[in-house]
């Protein structure tokens, strides 16, 4: 791809130090006195990084600026299954100090005692979660994490996880039946899926190559049709420490980073996207939500009545299944999602017969997964088109400033868009132009459909690179 195309860049990435670890001083210093790294499969971007940045900011604070988390985003490469349990993993055996693991992952690595939150249809509804994450149930569900050599500090909400189909929705447990479905590496998620015979699969995304996927809306990427009313559970995120940390910190210092994550949970419990909103935002995106029958939807609870069965065989797990049941009975019921929610403001979308209908300030993002499931192959074609774009249309003009973990020759550009009856062209340089349909949200955004390049060899990375929603963030000013 030319250097003119389609790149840009902040580094959002860490830079591990090399500063020793120092814990027992006494006297103030310039500068912190002890570094600690934290490691995550997911990049700033995703729904966790706020949670990742809000506890290194809450450690610098309660520590008045002694101690320092260094993040590590993005551990493992395109590809690698697995990748909960790796960097589980990692923080066990001492490469990294903190991690942030979900819930699900850690049944692989010899924990039972978090199997309850994964439990099929225990916690159905995002109001549940958080009544679970803000009972005194936390500690006892962190309680066999040492098995795996890690020390839990505190359980963080995550989005809640359904079923999504390609072609067609996943109904019934007879729609899974001999076909591949991508979920992460669990096995009680596992057992579930395999129970309707599925064939569970991590790193394949494409449509061509299975069926669905169990997801929330944010992590759906391209799949356009949610089961909405058949919630499996949430995906609960879980802050660990190396096993050997605490030994190796004074007690003021390891109150700190309790003191952190508890500050991040409570944070999170109010600030992170309740489900109607992730809904919301995948809907937007050109997202289809529909509904399993009242009959269909037994069944899949039925299949996962067995699954908890299973898991009852320990009295340990049963025990904690019971008393989360109890939290949960607790709290109303809300009403399911049989469809995309209505917008209430009754805003109607921008009008679209002009080139001005698309002014405005939008982000998208593009990852390598993105441009692999489009076919895209070049490594630097790759490189150059993802990052997190932040793009400004302005009446035919176009300017995108792309930000990424890796090295872009060309980070800002700018050029020319013509807009008429849905139709809309962008002029790139002075030889490529790029044509498609353009469907606009009720909340502003945009998705681009029917693309094509001029440029045949550039038509698969033009496809990843518009393909993924523009969510608009704002106007321009006056």
């Amino acid at each position: 791809m030319p250097e003119w195309r389609r790149t840009t860049m902040t580094l959002l990435g860490c830079l591990l130090t090399a500063t020793p670890l120092l814990v027992g001083c006494a006297e103030s210093v310039d500068g912190p006195s002890l570094v600690l790294t934290v490691v995550t499969p997911d990049e700033p971007e995703d729904p966790s990084g706020p949670a990742v940045q809000y506890f290194i900011n809450e450690v610098h604070r309660l520590s008045s600026g002694t101690i320092r988390i260094d993040p590590v985003w993005d551990l493992t490469p395109e590809g690698v299954e697995d990748w909960d349990q790796v960097v589980g993993e990692s923080v066990a055996d001492g490469t990294y100090d903190l991690g942030l693991v979900p819930s699900r992952a850690w049944d692989v690595l010899g924990v039972n005692s978090l199997r309850a939150l994964n439990t099929p249809f225990l916690i159905s509804s995002d109001a549940a979660m958080r009544a679970v994450l803000r009972s005194d149930l936390r500690d006892e569900l962190m309680a066999d994490l040492p098995a795996a050599g890690v020390v839990g500090l505190d359980l963080w909400p995550g989005d809640m996880r359904r079923l999504f189909g390609y072609e067609e929705p996943l109904l019934r447990p007879a729609d899974l039946a001999d076909q591949k479905i991508r979920s992460p590496t669990s096995r009680t998620v596992t057992a579930y899926l395999e129970a309707m015979g599925a064939h569970v699969v991590q790193t394949e995304r494409s449509p061509l190559n299975q069926r669905g996927l169990e997801s929330g809306f944010d992590g759906a990427g391209t799949v356009i049709l949610a089961t909405g009313n058949a919630v499996m559970f949430p995906k609960v995120e879980s802050l660990v420490a190396n096993g050997d940390l605490r030994s190796r910190l004074q007690p003021a210092q390891w109150q700190i980073l309790l003191d952190a994550a508890s500050a991040t949970r409570r944070e999170q419990l109010q600030s992170f996207p309740d489900d109607e909103e992730w809904a919301r935002d995948f809907c937007a995106r050109g997202g289809e939500i529909v509904a399993a029958s009242p009959a269909d939807l037994a069944a899949f609870k039925g299949v996962g009545q067995q699954i908890r069965g299973d898991l009852e065989q320990d009295p340990e797990t049963a025990r904690l299944i019971d008393e989360v049941e109890a939290v949960v009975a607790a709290v109303p019921e809300p009403e399911s999602l049989s469809g995309c929610p209505v917008d209430e403001s009754g805003s109607a979308a921008p009008a679209d017969d002009d080139t001005k209908a698309l002014d405005g300030i939008y982000v998208t993002r593009v990852t390598r997964q993105d441009m692999a499931e489009a076919g895209a192959t070049d490594p630097d074609v790759i490189r150059e088109s993802t990052g997190r774009i932040t793009w400004t249309l302005e009446n035919g003009s176009w300017h995108h400033v792309v930000e990424a973990d890796h090295y872009l020759s060309d980070s800002e550009q700018e050029g020319l868009y013509t807009y008429e009856d849905r139709s809309v062209t962008f002029f790139w340089g002075p030889d490529e132009v790029i044509t498609g349909k353009v469907e606009i949200g009720e909340d502003g955004s945009l998705r681009f459909r029917d693309l094509r390049d001029n440029i045949p060899e550039l038509q698969e990375p033009t496809e990843a690179f518009f393909g993924q929603p523009w969510r608009k963030i704002g106007d321009l000013s006056d």
